[in-house]
Order: structure tokens, then C-alpha cells, then sequence
């Protein structure tokens, strides 16, 4: 079973890749199939195409005239079938014209195009026939790895060999010879869907004939046995990342040795990975079990209903890719590294920002391609960090997340002492000092309750981030605009007394003082949760954090006491920028949350994203920050007109 031959004067593993993967011409094809199936067959028609194109013509030359001529061959069949299977358009419906997407194919053959530009244009015709016609590229429930290797031993080791090698007597009979699936050349470019396709169609004239006896479900068993076949000599190795079972379906091993590569994995060590990867993943429940890999899951799913013309559907699965697979992951890698959580929130605004401009399939696969290289990036930055964890690593990390979440807020505690004492109000910093002070308790709760009680989905947790965000940039709104626009220190005194003293200001710096502490403080849970929950030191942990909370403390003594050092006019103008500027970063951090949630829309534009400052390129976030800005702008030029000095009371005017 699945002999798969090569022609003689063909270098071996081009041929042997040729035969096991070339499509069936129309004597093979029964003009009484369904659409779906000559749909599929179809696909597996272009993706020989796209994958074999490389080996017949080179720098615009042909290279090999009889696989040229092969490929257009097959190219003319398909051509047929894309006629007798175009579908009617649904009344309203993006018009899908599958005979000009094989043309398009065509034509690009028969000119001698770039191999890349051949590779995209199947590429995209298969996108369409999946879609269209609802087509799966991957098996339904993880397969079985004994039922595979059973019915290799049936119907294919008389040709193939037991190790898959076609070393057998009766290969040596057979002219072609059958493919050897172990060889490197011919190994690295199969993938299961191709095989299992293979299986399902049989090879137009050889010895290869279609396997219609067997399901779907022992066509995907079988499938995966071959491609564990040249891994069997390889133990495999813990720590690769976890894939869906879809992505491993339809991914060659040389698709996955390079993006392991990229990940940052050693070389000497992808051998070992790839051996996990075909020998174990594909029979495991990873996703259910961790994040990332539900992450990848949901974004497969999310390329499959973009495909089938769900949008909305599509855009749900990628917000809940972030949400559920990527959000309790990421306290965790910012401990690792901030830059991957930052990267891979831009990749997920990318992708739905080419759903919401209407991009076709080839620039939502590309995107989708890209966050799943990043993601494996993250997973590999993980697990080398889980190798690492000591002691002190784990405290410095932990001092690390104190330091980072809680700059913030010590800085705006501090301007606010600062402010009370240099008005002369010093009996009113005990609002400030219990607004963090409850911000603290309520984050110790949050602690507990979120341990013991409930887990916190990534919608809920974002929600919360989010609102508290906005909340805190409401209230400092209030508190520092009007000390913007008075930059007069009698001016500045006199409001601080009439407000400050009062018990609604009272009660606002109470409330900026608690909900930026809180939102910190909600962070700096859900960090030690994920460092934690990694099996780190809890003393370490202890160490760090109470290291962190020192150098806190260090800041907001050094900022207060520098105020009564500083002249009241610079200190008053220095504290007033500090929590305008603080509120222009919440705004825009707490929008950016609720985005991430799904809950609010997002409209990229072209600039790096800068969450250090609160700064998310989205129009959104972009548009509320330039209106705070705008707003101190105007405060400043209002201020600015009536400190002009006028003419004396009284006097007249000069003479003319």
C-alpha cells in the first residue's frame, strides 16, 4: 500500500516525492464523486503543485522537462474539475470563482514563474476550496497510533518495509521503485494531510491505487504512523512547543525545523523535538492542558471560518486565542520578558485589524502564520526559564514585578503628599495613605479569592484592568487638570486650599490614591500567580517582593522630600505634569484592556506599540490620549492669556 513511485531518470528524492504526492489524472477520478470529494481532490492536486513546482523549473528554465510537463498536465485536469465543481453564488454572498484561481495557477506555470509566486497562488486556491466546500485538512479527534501501525502492517510494508525504507523484495521488483519515506530529502517535505490525501486518491499511473475501503479516521491513523517513521531512532524530547493537532497535521518537518530555529531552539536539539512532535503530540490532549497550545487551536479555528466566510466567527476565536491561551500565560512571560507579551499583543492587533479592513485569505493566513511563530517563540522563552528557576533568579524576578507594576503608582502617591505638604494641608495626606493602604488589602483578597475561589477568565481579568484603568484616569482627570491650568503658586495655593480641604476632594484623592494601587496591586497578583504556579521558591518569591516594596518606598521618600527642597512654583508644576501625564497612560492602558476583552474596537495604525507609556497604536487609544493632551493645551494657553499683564487701573490710554 501506498506505493508510491519515481521515474528512473529523476533524481531519487525528487521522483520518490513526485509519485508519493502527485495527484490522480482523470482515469483515476470518478466523475460520479460528490463535489467534496473533487474539491479535496483538487486541493491535493495544488498542493502538489505548489510544493513539487520548485523541482521542474528554476530561475525561469525548466529544469526537468518531463516533471514540467507532468505538473501541466495535472494543471489541465484541475481545470476540469474546478469547472464541474464551481458552486452557485449565494445572493450576497464574496464570490469565490474557483476556475480563475486554478488559472491563475496555470498561467503562472506556463510562463515559468517564480516558485514563490507559484507556492502562493495554490496556496490560495486551496484556501478557497477548503472554505468553500468546508473541507478538513485535519482528523476530527487526536488519531491512534497502534491502529496506524497496524494498518501500515497490512497494506504497506510489502512494498514500503516494516521501517518504511521500500528495501522489501517485491520493491526491488517494481519500476519505479516505491518512495522511502526515511530518506531526509523526501521526509522533511511530507506532511499528514498530504499522505492521508495519497491514500484517499491513489497515484495516477502507478501501482498506488486509492484506499476507498478505508475511513477517514484510518486514513489520518495511517497518516501519521508514515510521517513517525523517520523519527523512530530519535528518543523524544520534553520541551517542544505544543502545536494543534491541525497545525501538525498540515506542517512538514522542515516547516517546523525551521520555526524551532527561529523559537531559538538549539540545533543540536530539534532532532529530539521533532521526534516528540510526531511521535507523541499528535496523540495527546496538550491543549487541554496548556494554554498556549489551546492559543494555537483556537487561531487554526479561527483560519478555518475566515476561510468558510465567517468573519465574526473568526474574529471571536482570535479574541478568545488571546484570552484563554495567551492572557494566564502572560504575567509569566512579562517575567521572562516583556517585549514577547508586547510582541505578540501587536500580532493579535494586526490580525484583526486585516479582518476588519476585508483582507483576503492570503493576508489573514500570513498574519495567523506570524503570531504562531511568535507564539512558539513564547513557549520556548518558558520553558528555558522554567530550566533556569532558582533562588535567586525567583527573587529577582520578584522584586522585578513589585519595581515594574508598582513604579506607577508609587509615583503618583508621592506627588500627591508632595502637593498636600507644600500646601500646608499635611493633616490631609491620610487620605492618600489609606487609599493604598485598602488598595493592598483589596489585592491580598483578589489573591486569595482567585486561588481558592474562582479563576479568573481573561476576559474578566482584562475587564477589570480596563475599567479600574479608566476609573483612576477619571478621577486623577479631576484632580490635576484644574492644578494644570493654575501655574501661579498663590493660584495653586488658594486651590489646594478650597479643595483639597474639602470632603469631596477629600474623597478624591482617597480614590486616586486606592484605584492606581489597585490596579497595580490586581497585576502584581496575577504576576506571582503565574510565578508561583511555575514551582518557584515562595521564600524567594517573599524575598524579592519585600526587596521591591524597599525600593518603593526609597521613591516616594526621595520624590517628598525633594519638594521641600525645590521652589513651590517648580515642584507644583513638576507634580501637576506627573499626574496629568499619569492620566494620559491609564487612559490609554485601560482602553487598550478592554480591546484585548473584545468589548471595545480596535482600528490599527502603523506605529509600535509602547506600553511602557501607556502608548497602544490604535485609533482608539491614540484619539482618547490627544484629547487629554489637547485639553492640557488649551488649560495652559487659557492661563497663558490671563497672566498677560494689562494697563494699570485708571490709566489712559496713550496719545496718538
Amino acid at each position: 500500500m501506498i506505493v508510491i513511485f519515481a521515474r528512473a531518470r529523476v533524481l531519487a528524492v525528487l521522483v520518490a516525492a513526485l509519485l508519493l504526492l502527485a495527484a490522480p489524472r482523470d482515469a483515476r477520478a470518478d466523475y460520479g464523486d460528490p463535489p467534496e470529494v473533487e474539491a479535496q481532490r483538487l486541493v491535493h492536486v495544488l498542493g502538489y503543485v505548489g510544493a513539487d513546482y520548485g523541482g521542474a523549473v528554476e530561475a525561469g528554465a525548466i529544469k526537468d522537462e518531463a516533471e514540467y510537463k507532468e505538473q501541466r498536465d495535472l494543471l489541465e485536469d484541475a481545470a476540469k474539475m474546478a469547472a464541474r465543481i464551481q458552486p452557485a453564488q449565494p445572493a450576497g454572498a464574496k464570490p469565490v470563482d474557483i476556475p480563475a484561481l486554478v488559472g491563475k495557477v496555470r498561467t503562472l506555470v506556463d510562463s515559468k514563474a517564480p516558485e514563490t509566486e507559484v507556492a502562493a497562488a495554490t496556496s490560495e486556491a486551496r484556501a478557497a476550496l477548503v472554505g468553500t466546500f468546508r473541507l478538513s485538512e485535519a482528523p476530527t479527534a487526536p488519531p491512534s497510533a497502534e491502529r496506524g501501525k497496524n494498518l501500515f502492517s497490512q497494506h504497506c510494508v510489502e512494498c514500503h518495509g516494516q521501517t518504511g525504507r521500500a528495501d522489501t523484495p517485491k520493491a526491488q521488483t517494481l519500476t519505479p521503485r516505491p518512495a522511502n519515506f526515511v530518506s531526509p530529502e523526501l521526509g522533511a517535505t511530507l506532511t499528514p494531510f498530504r499522505v492521508a490525501s495519497t491514500v484517499r486518491f491513489g497515484v495516477s499511473g502507478t501501482a498506488m491505487v486509492p484506499f476507498s475501503q478505508l475511513t477517514d479516521a484510518d486514513r489520518w491513523d495511517l497518516a501519521f504512523y508514515v510521517l513517525s517513521l523517520r523519527h523512530s531512532d530519535e528518543k523524544p524530547a520534553d520541551g517542544a512547543p505544543t502545536y494543534a493537532l491541525a497545525e501538525l497535521a498540515t506542517r512538514s518537518d522542515a516547516s517546523l525545523e525551521g520555526e524551532l530555529l527561529a523559537a531559538g531552539v538549539p540545533k543540536d536539539r530539534i532532532s529530539a523535538m521533532l521526534s516528540d512532535l510526531r511521535r507523541r503530540a499528535p496523540y495527546e490532549e496538550r491543549a487541554g492542558r496548556m494554554p498556549l497550545a489551546l492559543a494555537r487551536a483556537k487561531l487554526d479555528r479561527a483560519r478555518v471560518l475566515f476561510a468558510r466566510g465567517d468573519v465574526e466567527g473568526a474574529r471571536g476565536q482570535i479574541i478568545d486565542s488571546y484570552l484563554d491561551g495567551v492572557e494566564p500565560v502572560e504575567s509569566q512571560l512579562k517575567s521572562v520578558d516583556p517585549a514577547i507579551v508586547a510582541g505578540l499583543e501587536e500580532r493579535y492587533m494586526i490580525l484583526r485589524a486585516s479582518l476588519d479592513k476585508g483582507e483576503g485569505a492570503p493576508a489573514v493566513t500570513a498574519a495567523i502564520g506570524a503570531l504562531l511563530s511568535d507564539l512558539s517563540k513564547a513557549e520556548s522563552a518558558l520553558v528555558e526559564q522554567q530550566k533556569q528557576t532558582g533562588f535567586v533568579s525567583t527573587a529577582i524576578s520578584s522584586a522585578g514585578i513589585v519595581v515594574r507594576e508598582g513604579v506607577e503608582a508609587a509615583l503618583l502617591i508621592a506627588a500627591l503628599l508632595g502637593l498636600a505638604a507644600q500646601a500646608g494641608l499635611k493633616d490631609k495626606r491620610r487620605y492618600v495613605h489609606a487609599g493604598w493602604a485598602h488598595a493592598l488589602v483589596l489585592g491580598a483578597i483578589t489573591f486569595v479569592v482567585s486561588l481558592k475561589l474562582v479563576t479568573l477568565s481573561g476576559a474578566r481579568r482584562e475587564l477589570i484592568e480596563g475599567v479600574t484603568a479608566l476609573l483612576a484616569t477619571a478621577v486623577l482627570f479631576y484632580v490635576s487638570y484644574s492644578l494644570l491650568a493654575k501655574r501661579e503658586v498663590a493660584r495653586w495655593m488658594r486651590f489646594l486650599k478650597e479643595q483639597i480641604s474639602p470632603r469631596k476632594a477629600a474623597l478624591s484623592l482617597f480614590g486616586v490614591s486606592l484605584l492606581a494601587a489597585y490596579r497595580e496591586a490586581f497585576e502584581t497578583v496575577l504576576f506571582y500567580q503565574a510565578l508561583l504556579a511555575s514551582s518557584s521558591s515562595v521564600l524567594a518569591a517573599v524575598v524579592g517582593a519585600a526587596a521591591g516594596a524597599v525600593l518603593l518606598v526609597v521613591i516616594v521618600l526621595a520624590y517628598t522630600r525633594a519638594g521641600r527642597f525645590a521652589p513651590p512654583q517648580v515642584f507644583f508644576r513638576i507634580s501637576s505634569y506627573l499626574l496629568y501625564g499619569l492620566a494620559v497612560v491609564f487612559v490609554g492602558q485601560g482602553i487598550a484592556a478592554l480591546q484585548v476583552a473584545g468589548v471595545a474596537p480596535a482600528h490599527r495604525i502603523g506605529l509600535p506599540s509602547l506600553p511602557a507609556i501607556g502608548f497602544h497604536p490604535t485609533i482608539e487609544t491614540v484619539s482618547a490620549q490627544l484629547l487629554l493632551l489637547g485639553l492640557a493645551l488649551v488649560a495652559l494657553l487659557v492661563n497663558n492669556k490671563r497672566a498677560e499683564p494689562g494697563p494699570p487701573v485708571g490709566a489712559k490710554p496713550a496719545a496718538s
